[in-house]
């Protein structure tokens, strides 16, 4: 009897050997054995030239894997980011380039990670779908806007002599306008809930950090308001005289104790000389749901 199951477990021990010995034998060999570092590099900028980015980044990981130092090698981990980026892997882009950002922080293309980084994470949320619709980033979290606005602002100041510094501080501007815009926002929601000392909280944060953008005309509008509710009436006044220096054309008048700002009648006039097309909205604005909340 133990013979025979002796027997038996050495037939399937043969057998699963054969097996996997067919396997091996039927695989198809490796093109990629025996490259030297240049060669795979080379293959792998053909792919990313050709923009076939999961080829690319597969001979730049194996390029890795066994030329782990040297210039090649270094190269490819900031190729690998960049074809993260252009096949929508946000987080790997931006691992790739943390990894190169750590062990690299002197090398002549460092401005370059930093870029990336910026980028995937100023792209990290936005989809074919987001982009379709129109959706208003600063009505959604802007933790990652905050991440992209650090990292240009160090390609901005640390390599303001390199290629990627002057798109750097156009998307500064943008991001700063889109976070400044997010605070008033937050801002308009507790005015809706009468929660005026959050209101006052939450414009001064916005003026003291991202002053000079277009939201503050109506954040020092809504801060007046929410002074004279709160019945802090000098401070109402003080407000009002700030935001007539910076926007001229506005009349203080008083409703019983109240602070009103007023639009001069001619500055009115001026507002309404301007074509109706130019402020209608787009077809898309109307028909994107998100704008309503």
């Amino acid at each position: 009897m133990k013979a025979k199951i002796l027997l038996i477990n050495l037939t399937i021990t043969a057998l699963l050997s054969s097996c996997s010995y067919f396997s091996e034998f039927l695989k198809e060999p490796d093109p990629t054995l025996g490259l030297s570092a240049a060669s795979l590099y080379g293959q792998g900028k053909e792919f990313l030239d050709a923009e076939d980015y999961p080829n690319a980044i597969k001979y730049f990981d194996i390029l890795e894997a066994r030329y782990p130092f040297g210039v090649y090698s270094t190269q490819a981990m900031l190729d690998i980011a960049y074809a993260s980026y252009q096949s929508d892997l946000r987080d790997e882009s931006i691992i790739n380039s943390d990894r190169f950002i750590r062990l690299y922080p002197n090398h002549p293309n460092v401005s370059y990670a930093y870029y990336l980084r910026a980028l995937a994470n100023f792209d990290k949320d936005s989809n074919y779908f987001t982009k379709l619709l129109g959706q208003d980033p600063s009505k959604y979290d802007v933790t990652k806007l905050k991440k992209s606005f650090d990292d240009f602002t160090i390609v901005a100041n640390k390599f303001p002599k390199s290629k990627y510094a002057k798109d750097s501080i156009n998307r500064l501007i943008y991001l700063k306008n889109m976070m400044a815009k997010n605070e008033l926002y937050i801002a308009k929601y507790y005015s809706k809930r009468y929660a005026h000392v959050a209101v006052v909280e939450r414009i001064k944060y916005m003026i003291k950090n991202y002053s000079g953008t277009p939201s503050t005309k109506e954040a020092l509008l809504l801060l007046t308001d929410s002074y004279n509710k709160l019945k802090m009436y000098d401070l109402a006044y003080d407000t009002a005289r700030v935001f007539q220096k910076n926007f001229p054309g506005y009349k203080l008048t008083y409703l019983e104790k109240n602070v009103i700002l007023t639009q001069d009648i001619e500055e009115v006039k001026e507002t309404r000389k301007i074509p109706p097309e130019e402020n209608s909205k787009s077809w898309y604005e109307y028909l994107n749901i998100f704008n309503y909340f």
